[in-house]
């Protein structure tokens, strides 16, 4: 198993890819106040939804929401936090920018 993570450069994809796809959510961070903060390394990423990025209230109902549409859309995702707003995104390693695209 790790041999393949080695010789198909697995680990420099989920680092190239994860880069690229930080970089889109970075712009729907500041197109959409729902989105408080992004956080997360090479394809392991939580955004953190919240009512007011002031007070830092958590969107539960919202996150709940996004997660069945990206369901709906075939990408897994799933809450966490003490208040289920945060949305955790952990695609296999062989995900692409054209994956990124998409869920973006």
């Amino acid at each position: 198993m790790l041999d393949v993570v080695r010789d198909e450069g697995l680990q420099h994809n989920a680092k190239k890819v994860g880069d690229y796809w930080l970089a889109g959510l970075a712009d729907l961070q500041q197109k959409h106040e729902i989105l408080g903060d992004i956080r997360g390394s090479g394809l392991f990423l939580g955004l953190d939804l919240v009512r007011n990025r002031e007070t830092r209230e958590p969107a539960t109902v919202q996150a709940t929401y996004i997660v069945n549409r990206l369901r709906e859309r075939g990408i897994l995702a799933g809450t966490d936090g003490p208040h289920h707003n945060v949305i955790k995104l952990r695609p296999p390693l062989i995900f692409t920018e054209a994956d990124a695209i998409f869920s973006i």
